[in-house]
């Protein structure tokens, strides 16, 4: 019997039940893929980061390590499974060539190594440790691959040395864009030919026992004054930074999803509610004969489970079926993943809790024929359908959010301001100075000689060097601290402003965090002769070395530099590129090596991949939302005329066309659509900013804003809702065509 009132309920309302499976498959399909992607992701990462036997933590040091000093100290640490040292020698890109493409404008410091005797492996494609690599070849990271199409046997030219590639390799800490640095790989032989074409630093690393802390060990490390003239980076860091250039681009996918699940209850609710106005005397019979609430709310239930289940079955499979052309990046960079039996249960878990969430929305919406009497539902009261007007309006304004928010991160990302949240300042161009014997000397030649130079409007030098800060427990930590005039050009601050006194220090926003401390409070460091006391005066975003990092006017009594960074901008109307080459070519006639990079490209070539991804998702989104926002004012107008077809009938009698008619409706509806476009972007850059600076701010990336793109958000973006709008309900109104004036006449709704 139940089946045969489904059946022919869903034969009888067949636009209604059409829409809601649509509906319900979408949102399944949109949360299983999210989970499917999830899973992989961190699967991927896990199984790469296993097979190449990641270190816990690895301290790069520029100039030799003090082997004995450091075998020491591996033995007085119990949580120490194994140590060893690495070197690598770090090339002038200029010096580069990859199958004819020259790495002279790469922002990555790229470098060759050969394999590890015992852990932190490069593997190749299918996460075999790269056993042997002949004299004469040469492995390069997978990211050129696709990044310049190379093929094996294409060759690769370092200097006046010619090499040959013989496959692509994964490194488990440098294998995303976001890591600056790239190793490839070469037989000890290369390795000693070219020696004489870069200079080397030692990658310190130890594997800890199961269960160790790498933060407190790391803190151990700095505490015993062992070699620390570079950034350190533990294990957890090296997880996130693999995973977050993909992790971005499905944030943005899980947002679309929750989005779309709320469109889904607002539209069926809409439709269920609808439908009980129209039942609304057959319920009153139902229950003047006595059937129970309980069995007429299971009358209705039944068909939303059986499309439920549908839904459910439908978005899961097209979740797998997308899987493979969503994730295609990701498994080049990071491989399969091996949680597959894991991936499909978070996948039903996913469509199952989609699924549940909507199907609460129709049991709640189900309590209003509850509440009716059976003589209120046999007089057709209490039945009437509440803002009818203000759903679709909450729909487009959703729809609208859907659209601006992940346009905006997409804007932002690719904005030359978003460099402050990386705790670079806002300058045209960035130089880099590599730790040598003669840094100090080389960047006060290349200030010199910026100071002579017409072209440039302002620059400014800032040095890298290494020191200690007391923790709150009592321990050392090492810290990196950038010395110079921070005010020409400054980063955002979500605090304070950037140091100007001697005493005065600005912290990154996860060192603030993880000393306890806001502006205004006291910090002791060590800076070679004696701890001393300094005044927080501000805290920034940065999301680059670990997000660890501080600045200060000067550091009195510092160590050795560890790099120098000078910002330059350039005069109105100078071109960037012809300077850049003009200025590169005369530090090297003068024997000074700098990379020389243009801001924007920076941002770029270390986004290049994370941008695409969100683009991709944000084209995806304006996708969904379109098709949401004309199917549901179709579905609304159309179930609107047949609400009023007497009303309509009515008014044809009187004379009216039933081109004055759709007017009337277009009308009712443009206030509508104005409400929902300005609620959408409102809540798109409100509420969005601060949904995407939570994310960010796990990062690093503290008082996160959004940099919109003012003529997509408020021009673009809002066109292409009213014409979605205007089409859905045009189509939807076309039923009022089709009702005739006698039918008024007749009684017929």
């Amino acid at each position: 019997m139940r089946t045969r009132i489904l059946w022919n309920d869903l034969k009888g309302n067949r636009l209604q039940a059409v829409t809601t499976w649509l509906f319900m498959a979408v949102s399944a399909f949109l949360l299983a893929l999210t989970c499917l992607l999830s899973v992989g992701l961190l699967g991927a990462v896990d199984t790469l980061m296993a097979a190449a036997r990641t270190p816990d933590f690895l301290q790069m040091h520029a100039g030799e390590a003090d082997e004995a000093a450091l075998a020491r100290f591996a033995g007085e640490q119990e949580q120490v499974l194994d140590y060893q040292t690495l070197r690598f020698l770090n090339l002038e890109n200029s010096d580069l060539m990859l199958g004819g493409h020259s790495l002279a404008d790469s922002t990555q410091d790229n470098g060759v190594c050969v394999q590890s005797g015992r852990f932190d492996y490069l593997v190749d494609l299918e996460n075999r440790v790269i056993e042997e690599v002949r004299s004469g070849e040469i492995y390069v990271p997978v990211c050129y691959r696709q990044k310049y199409g190379l093929e094996t046997g294409e060759a690769v030219r370092i200097g006046d040395v010619s090499l040959t590639i013989a496959g692509f390799l994964r490194d488990s800490q440098m294998n995303a864009m976001l890591a600056s640095s790239k190793r490839f790989l070469v037989s000890r032989t290369d390795y000693d030919r070219l020696k004489s074409q870069g200079s080397e630093e030692s990658l310190i690393e130890f594997l800890l026992r199961e269960g160790a802390d790498a933060t407190a060990f790391a803190a151990a490390y700095a505490d015993a004054g062992l070699p620390a003239n570079g950034p350190a980076i533990t294990k957890p860091l090296i997880r996130m930074m693999n995973a977050l250039s993909d992790g971005l681009m499905i944030l943005v996918i899980l947002l679309v999803s929750g989005v779309l699940v709320l469109i889904s209850m607002l539209c069926i609710r809409f439709t269920l509610l609808t439908r009980l106005e129209a039942d609304s005397r057959e319920i009153g019979m139902l229950k003047a004969v006595g059937i129970p609430n309980g069995e007429i709310r299971e009358l209705y239930l039944l068909k939303f489970r059986a499309l439920a289940g549908l839904g459910a079955a439908a978005g899961l499979l097209a979740a797998f079926l997308a899987r493979d052309a969503v994730s295609a990046r990701m498994r080049e960079l990071y491989g399969a993943s091996s949680g597959g039996l894991t991936g499909f249960l978070a996948a039903a878990a996913g469509a199952a809790v989609t699924e549940g969430i909507l199907l609460l929305s129709v049991r709640r919406t189900l309590k209003r024929a509850e509440r009716l009497t059976a003589v209120e539902a046999l007089n057709g009261q209490g039945g009437r359908l509440p803002s009818r007007y203000g759903i679709v309006a909450v729909v487009i304004a959703l729809g609208v959010f859907l659209m601006i928010l992940p346009q905006n991160l997409l804007s932002t990302i690719s904005d030359p301001g978003f460099v402050t949240y990386m705790g670079i300042g806002d300058g045209e161009i960035r130089l880099d100075l590599r730790q040598t014997e003669e840094i100090g000397e080389k960047t006060a030649r290349v200030e010199q000689l910026l100071a002579r130079e017409e072209q440039v409007a302002r620059f400014t030098a800032l040095r890298t060097g290494s020191c200690r800060v007391a923790l709150p427990d009592g321990s050392w930590a090492g810290m990196q601290v950038e010395q110079g005039d921070h005010t020409v050009f400054p980063v955002a601050y979500a605090a304070g402003q950037a140091p100007r006194q001697e005493d005065e220090i600005a912290l990154s926003w996860l060192w603030a965090e993880e000393l306890g401390v806001s502006v205004g409070d006291g910090l002791t460091i060590s800076a070679g002769d004696r701890p001393r006391e300094y005044r927080v005066c501000g805290i920034y975003p940065d999301i680059t070395n670990g997000g660890k990092t501080a600045k200060a006017a000067s550091l009195p009594g510092g160590g050795p530099l560890m790099w120098s960074v000078i910002y330059v901008s350039l005069k109105d109307g100078v071109p960037r590129g012809q300077w850049l080459a003009g200025f590169g070519s005369s530090l090297s006639d003068r024997g000074i090596a700098v990379k020389a990079v243009d801001i924007q490209e920076y941002v770029t070539d270390t986004y290049g991949q994370t941008i695409q991804e969100i683009r991709g998702a944000a084209r995806v989104a304006v996708l969904a939302a379109v098709l949401v926002m004309f199917t549901v004012v179709a579905l609304f107008t159309r179930l609107l005329t047949e609400r009023d077809r007497r009303d309509i009938s009515l008014r044809k009698a009187l004379g009216f066309t039933g081109g004055e008619i759709k007017r009337l409706y277009l009308g009712r509806l443009l206030p509508v659509l104005l409400a929902g476009i300005a609620g959408g972007i409102l809540a798109g850059n409100l509420l969005g900013e601060r949904l995407a600076g939570l994310l960010l701010q796990t990062l690093g990336a503290a008082g996160f804003r959004f940099l919109p793109d003012c003529g997509v958000v408020l021009g673009l973006m809002p066109g292409i809702t009213a014409v979605t709008v205007l089409c859905g309900a045009a189509l939807g109104l076309r039923e009022a065509d089709r009702v005739r004036a006698y039918e008024c006449c007749k009684g017929k709704e």
